[in-house]
């Protein structure tokens, strides 16, 4: 905070610098002449006055007498030595910097005559510990109050009908502050780094807040928010670490970007129907909030909303159409998610991290699965695809390393740079027929997988290092098979050592793979294998381990589990899979 301090009194003396001329001086007071009646003090730009002042009512110069009715901008500013002032009930406005700077000051009584208070009035006064407003102003100026360090307590009456910008920032001792029901706005940043405020009631009257307003109040542990608020602006809350739970009035319809972002402390939050908006980081960084019930009215969750919050599960409702970028980052927390019909895409780096995470259903409304959408969830065991994707994004599943199988739809078209590299469990995989690009390093570390099937007529194009890292000596590529000459031919298809042709347009094409040689031709159907072209001969049968499972001369031949089988029979071998 001493940093702040510094910055504050610099400003408080860098604002409001003029050349300074008044018009005439009586017993130390200096005054400037604003009508044939009036006059407002000034300064004569030598930061003289110190000690006690009072400023009277009425002055004599000359043969005329003047009534005193403002104190005007920057009279007393920079006047280090001022301990105390005294305002008559004839002054009606106090000008901007009237007194910043002013450190020695430790108390001021504004009479009932004041209506207005300029801004940076008392800015950098560090030592005003209790300030009294009257019920007569009806506005307190951008940073009137900003950096009065010692003020402990400030009632704002029910006659103020606006609070501006910056008016009791880093006010640090500031432990309460009343709120009259008059007030409509609260400025930007106008309670930020009230590091002593506890608890603070926005009244009904209110209807905007301004950014940052009670941003950096660290020792903020309850807030309530008036009835008439639409909009939680951005940062309102922001850093409010020791804020644990906030209820939200149905008049809100957007929370604002960073509105609650980085409130640590911040357990539960109710959201009510009115929302239709969760703005960009809105809880970024609630590393406490545990759960959160998001309703049928809202239609955007914007990027990085719920960035590393502690979430263990979350329902998004029909109603959401986007899902933004980091949404959902790092929620490690975060077991199981339910994505409704109504997403059209899922953003880039969305469900980043969420090493909880199990299980996902995408719908069939989502057209692009983002880049790094689910990189790192390294506890996800299953995902359905839906036919409706047409992109899977660069690493979107990247270390995935629970994953064991996925079926990549007839809808695609590209998948991308790494996308599921890392995914070490990885055994089997279909690829739709739709798929023309794969990008590079997709399946990197891909090394466990023994199944591969490509739909694709056209083998489609590898990227560097697409499928390097599969072994590419144990597992079994299955691919159309009017394309099995093209694929043999193909980059990167052409080095598996077990490329076989399957009829997918036959009933259960899944699992009826077809080898055809000499005559010979052997199907699986049914849970059997079916061999034609040899029916006196001898056929054996071995799993994927070389253990015989069958030798005989039977046509059909019944084996005791799904998997790969090697058949031998004469002289010829061919491969099956079931």
């Amino acid at each position: 905070q001493m940093i702040q301090k510094l910055l504050i009194l610099a400003a408080g003396l860098s604002v409001g610098i003029n050349t300074f001329a008044y018009d005439f001086e009586v017993d130390g007071i200096y005054y400037d002449i604003t009508s044939s009646t009036e006059v407002a003090v000034t300064s004569n730009g030598l930061h003289s006055y110190s000690g006690n002042v009072v400023i009277p009512e009425q002055v004599t110069y000359g043969d005329n007498t003047y009534s005193v009715t403002s104190i005007g901008n920057s009279a007393f500013r920079g006047c280090y030595s001022l301990t105390s002032v005294t305002i008559p009930d004839s002054v009606t406005s106090i000008g901007n910097s009237a007194f910043g700077g002013c450190t020695g000051l430790t108390s001021v009584t504004i009479p009932d005559s004041v209506t207005s208070i300029g801004n940076y009035a008392f800015h950098g006064c560090s030592g005003l510990t209790s300030v009294t407003i009257p019920d007569s102003v009806t506005s307190i100026g951008d940073d009137a109050f900003c950096g009065c360090w010692d003020l402990i307590s400030v009632t704002i009456p029910d006659s103020v009908t606006s609070i501006g910008d910056y008016a009791f920032s880093a006010c640090f001792a500031l432990t309460s502050v009343t709120i009259g029901n008059s007030v409509t706005s609260i400025g930007e940043n106008a309670f930020s780094e009230c590091s002593g405020l506890t608890s603070v009631t926005i009244p009904d009257s209110v209807i905007s807040i301004g950014g940052f307003a009670f941003s950096g109040c660290d020792a903020l542990t309850s807030v309530t928010i008036g009835e008439s608020i639409t909009s939680i602006g951005h940062g309102v809350f922001y850093k409010c670490i020791a804020l644990t739970s906030v209820t939200i009035p149905n008049s809100v319809i957007t929370i604002g970007d960073s509105a609650f972002s980085e409130c640590s402390g911040l357990t539960s939050v109710t959201i009510p129907d009115s929302v239709i908006s969760i703005g960009d980081a809105a809880f970024h960084g609630c590393s406490g909030l545990t759960s959160v019930t998001i309703p049928d009215s809202v239609i955007t969750i914007g990027d990085s909303a719920f960035y590393g919050c502690a979430l263990t599960s979350v329902t998004i409702p029909n109603s959401v159409i986007t899902i933004g970028d980091y949404a959902f980052y790092e929620c490690s927390g975060l077991t199981s998610v339910t994505i409704p019909d109504s997403v059209t895409s899922i953003g880039d780096w969305t469900f980043y991290n969420c090493t909880g995470l199990t299980s996902v259903t995408i719908p069939d409304s989502v057209a692009t699965i983002g880049d790094h959408a689910f990189y790192g969830c390294s506890a996800l065991t299953s995902v359905t695809i839906p036919n409706s994707v047409i992109l899977i994004g660069d690493a979107a599943f990247y270390g995935c390393s629970a994953l064991t199988s996925v079926t990549i739809p007839d809808s695609v078209i590209l998948i991308g740079y790494s996308a599921f590299g890392g995914c070490d469990r990885l055994t089997s995989v279909t690829i739709g027929e739709s798929v023309t690009s794969i990008g590079d390093y997709a399946f990197y570390c891909c090394r466990a997988m023994t199944r591969l099937e490509s739909r694709a007529e056209v083998p489609p194009a590898c990227g560097n290092y697409a499928l390097d890292d599969i072994n590419k000596q144990s597992c079994e590529l299955f691919v159309p098979i009017k394309s099995l000459d093209a694929y043999k031919a193909a980059d990167q298809w052409k080095d598996f050592v077990f490329i076989t042709g399957v009829d997918f347009d036959e009933p259960g094409s899944v699992g009826d793979i077809v080898s055809e040689n000499g005559g010979v031709h052997v199907a699986a159907n049914n849970g059997s294998i079916e061999i034609t072209g040899a029916d006196n001969a001898v056929k054996t049968v071995y799993n994927i381990n070389g253990q015989l499972v069958y030798s005989g001369t039977d046509t059909t031949i019944s084996v005791p589990a799904k998997g790969i089988y090697i058949v031998r029979v004469k002289g010829q071998t061919f491969k099956v899979a079931l």
